[in-house]
């Protein structure tokens, strides 16, 4: 029998949108967009938690997802139900990584995602607002980037600029050109002040009206379903408790860095003792899924807002600072960002350490993190959430830079421009801030995730024993079955996520619309 689509994808986020999009580009390819939340297809209909940028949307759309920290400390991992997946939920931070990210991806084993190779489809996502087409940046793709105007910053971004340059680190105008570094504007996805750019108000209401394209919301999906080693469908829950397979020449599995192993483990593919543990017949033995977790590590200085000191119609992200840390000496490794506001009441554990109900101060965000977590089911039934370890912290080296990064954000905030806007700093105090053990410990208490996971599904030649995918996302060992989304980076990048996450979007869309 033919199947009814050519394509089922398998998520509708920051890659999976943009790969729907692409493909369906060619007027003879059927696509099948599944989306385990909500669909809103116009602007009006939009709620405002994800119609507007200000701020990140941690209930809302979100997956109510925990992870560990480190030896049992758990924390909110938030993650987008929503079509355009977490572009929709997040801080609109538009960052590339460096250069040597993607080299470094090419260096074991996947040579197509070098910087030369990569860059044209960063220029082809992009609409930049500010410096349009030129040697790296594009004009007219789908994403408008744009950075914050001076009379659009808040008083204490323009205060956390000049205290950064007076700590002597450069100004920057551009954080996506490849050797920049110092403090400046930040790129956003958005075209104007407000509205948040998500891949569902770009690419996929720019695909809407192919007939070609069927989006299908509220769909959760249990597992691939295989005819010998073809992948040939997808179990899909539908109303009722039942499921449906829905059937198609190939499989993309587009549900980001925690979904796409979940659905990897429950088709039988991964780990063969951690699959008999949940009575899952196993089809591919693969060490990989699930492993190789990353994700960048965030603390900071932080004070409670004096009051009208804090403005929620502004966004709470607008000026970065990227440098290297003293300890590392690894180019752009951290990153710093005065928070205009933060809002507590989803994190009833930090709302009463502060007695507040938001801060504000400097945060220090780890971009080269040397730990290794990993994600595991909890059980087969596909509506149970994820036992996630993060593991931050495994070496010394860790709590070393963001011990420093804590010193650092430290004096920043006390630039009387930041410093005049709080009531006092949370848990820190003069008398902590010289004492290495009380810093460590204060490291240890605070750190959370920056919610960048990638690497579950990591790319590589099928010589390499953890490798799940090859550098076009193709499962080893299987047919018609692909992963597209950041659960393929080997490796993470210096740089907040979706960019890239959109970016192998675009690039993998290439190589499927060939095949």
């Amino acid at each position: 029998m033919t199947a009814q689509y050519d394509d089922i994808i398998v998520g509708a986020g920051s890659a999976g949108a943009a790969l729907a999009a692409r493909l369906t580009e060619d007027p003879g390819r059927r696509v099948l967009l599944l989306e385990a939340g909500p669909d809103y297809t116009a602007a009006q209909r939009t709620p405002e938690d994800i119609r507007y940028g200000r701020s990140m949307s941690f209930v809302d759309h979100d997956w109510d997802i925990r992870a560990d920290v480190r030896d049992g400390r758990k924390i909110r991992y938030p993650r987008g139900k929503t079509t355009g997946g977490s572009s929709a939920v997040g801080a609109t931070v538009a960052l590339r990584g460096i250069p040597a990210d993607y080299d470094a991806w090419a260096a074991v084993g996947n040579p197509a995602w070098s910087w030369s190779q990569v860059l044209p489809y960063f220029q082809k996502l992009e609409d930049d607002l500010d410096f349009g087409e030129s040697e790296f940046h594009g004009c007219g793709g789908p994403i408008p980037i744009r950075r914050w105007r001076p009379e659009e910053l808040a008083p204490g971004q323009t205060a956390f600029v000049e205290a950064c340059v007076q700590a002597g680190f450069p100004e920057v105008k551009d954080h996506n050109h490849p050797e920049a570094t110092g403090v400046g504007p930040i790129p956003s996805s958005r075209p104007d002040h407000e509205m948040r750019a998500t891949t569902a108000t770009t690419y996929l209401a720019q695909a809407r009206g192919r007939n070609n394209l069927e989006v299908r919301a509220h769909t959760m999906v249990d597992r691939v379903v295989f005819r010998g080693s073809k992948a040939i469908g997808v179990m899909a829950a539908i109303a009722g408790g039942s499921y449906e397979l829905i059937e198609a020449n190939r499989i993309v599995l587009a549900a980001g860095a925690v979904a796409s192993p979940m659905i990897l483990l429950r088709s039988g593919i991964g780990p063969a003792e951690d699959l008999r543990r949940h009575g899952i017949d196993i089809r591919a033995d693969a060490a990989g899924v699930g492993a190789n977790l990353v994700d960048h590590q965030r603390t900071g200085a932080f004070m409670v807002a004096q009051p009208g000191a804090t403005d929620p119609s502004q966004p709470f992200l607008q000026e970065i600072l990227r440098t290297t840390s003293p300890v590392s000496g690894e180019f752009n490794d951290l990153q710093y960002y005065m928070v205009n506001y933060f809002g507590l009441a989803p994190f009833p554990e930090l709302q009463m350490l502060a007695g507040a109900d938001e801060i504000l101060g400097v945060m220090v965000v780890a971009q080269r993190p040397g730990s290794r977590g990993r994600i595991t089911l909890s059980s087969a039934d596909p509506t149970a959430l994820p036992a996630i370890e993060l593991n931050f912290l495994d070496t010394e080296r860790e709590i070393d830079i963001l011990m420093d990064g804590v010193r650092t954000a430290w004096r920043l905030a006390q630039h009387p421009g930041i410093a005049s806007l709080g009531q006092g700093f949370v848990v820190l105090r003069d008398a902590m801030i010289d004492n290495d053990d009380m810093v460590r410990q204060y490291v240890k208490t605070s750190l959370d995730s920056a919610y960048h996971p990638v690497g579950t599904v990591r790319m590589g030649p099928s010589s390499d024993p953890s490798a799940v995918v090859d550098e076009r996302g193709a499962v080893h060992g299987l047919d018609a079955l692909y992963v597209c989304d950041a659960s393929i980076m080997p490796a993470t990048v210096r740089a907040n996520t979706n960019l890239t996450s959109i970016m192998i979007g675009e690039r993998t869309a290439d190589w499927l619309r060939a095949v």
